[in-house]
């Protein structure tokens, strides 16, 4: 005798942002919404005392790199997010500090490194000069500043197809602008700065299937 059967399998299509799960129900796949496929907290290496770094590109105070692999049957567009902590910094006249950076990315290779030299996303810093006494040293003077908090997005221009590899290469760097004074403060130097961290984000977005299955 054969067992009648009170269901009946459906035989349906589906395109690439569906999937069928083990108890038969239509769902949408993980890759068919935003999702955030990389989030990074970099840490500052280089925080606290400044000594002279009059040459570009300064010294290094975050080096990060990451990296998305597109695990979607579909493309994908990225959005790139840096978001940067509230940074501080002390200086003694007569003197300059300035924080710098920037990313690089490229798909499938490694990404040329993100020197600060020329072309830079953002900075920030100051300089203090209140001039010198009868006897050209540097009258006293300290500066504490900070720069709040903020996020820096960008659209990778092209789309991510299926199997190829999104790098990025971050960096921060400190500088002290020429010239520097040896006796600032009339004498009594004090300068530091904290980056502290820099959060780096991918966010894939999905775009049209192009295939149907089932």
């Amino acid at each position: 005798m054969t067992a009648v059967r009170d269901w009946v399998e459906p035989n349906v299509c589906t395109d690439e942002n569906l999937a069928v799960s083990v108890d038969g129900l239509l769902r949408l796949a993980p890759w068919s919404v935003p999702r955030n496929v990389v989030d990074v907290m970099a840490k500052s290496t280089g925080d606290g005392k400044v000594t002279p770094q009059t040459a570009l590109p300064g010294k290094l105070l975050i080096d990060q790199q990451v990296n998305w692999i597109n695990d979607s049957p579909i493309d994908a567009t990225v959005l790139i997010r840096i978001v940067r902590p509230t940074r501080y910094w002390q200086t003694s006249t007569p003197n300059a500090i300035q924080m710098r950076d920037r990313w690089t990315r490229d798909v499938d290779r490694q990404p040329d490194p993100p020197v600060v030299s020329g072309i830079f996303n953002s900075q920030c810093g100051s300089a203090i000069d209140v001039g010198t006494n009868s006897v050209a040293e540097p009258k006293p003077g300290q500066q504490w500043m900070w720069q709040g908090a903020g996020t820096s997005d960008e659209w990778y221009p092209f789309p991510i197809a299926p199997g190829e590899n999104l790098r990025l290469w971050y960096r921060c760097y400190m500088w002290t602008p020429p010239p520097w004074s040896d006796n600032a403060n009339k004498n009594a130097p004090r300068h530091q700065a904290y980056a502290r961290w820099a959060r780096i984000q991918m966010i894939a977005f999905p775009m049209q299937g192009k295939l149907v299955s089932g």
